[in-house]
């Protein structure tokens, strides 16, 4: 696949993204006590970055908000609600991620983030969450908060995370 290279940092950071998800989405949902019911699909423009980690979507959608939120900062803290420490593999991959941004002298301002079409499909304690994702936004200078690029808004991709319920 040939990307241009003013992209591939962007493409790079997108599949680090959806692997982030799918890892974290995974430890939310291991211990969940019974089926989780199917949630209809339906697209939204906007997660919410609360605290709504009661559902497979939910778990997703505050994992997402609280990433999106981290990235202006380049703290990866705010995505500590999300995951189950800071030795998980979700914290350390969007920690990873941050202080590489933070090592150029980038954050990241999301002016776009959507989860459309939401298909949760439980199994025993896990269930499959697939959604169509888009984001976008632009680099800005942490200090001062400049930007430094326009925006741009990345191809919308396919997920699928696998979640699972851990400590109730």
């Amino acid at each position: 696949m040939n990307v241009p290279e003013r992209y591939r940092l962007a493409v790079v950071a997108a599949t680090s993204l959806i692997v982030v998800v799918i890892v974290a989405a995974a430890i939310l949902l291991l211990n969940r006590p019974g089926p989780t019911p199917v949630e209809s699909p339906t697209p939204t423009a906007t997660p919410s970055p609360s605290l709504d980690v009661t559902t497979a979507e939910g778990a997703v959608r505050s994992f997402f908000g609280g990433f999106a939120e981290a990235r202006r900062t380049d703290d990866p803290t705010l995505v500590a609600p999300f995951v189950t420490g800071k030795d998980s593999s979700a914290y350390r991959s969007v920690a990873a991620f941050l202080q590489g941004q933070k090592d150029v002298g980038k954050a990241s301002v999301t002016t776009v983030l959507r989860l459309e079409n939401v298909q949760v499909q439980p199994s025993d304690s896990t269930a499959s969450v697939s959604f169509d994702y888009t984001e976008g936004g632009y680099n800005i200078d942490p200090k001062t908060g400049q930007a430094l690029e326009s925006p741009v808004v990345l191809p919308t991709t396919k997920v699928i995370a696998v979640v699972r319920q851990v400590g109730g």
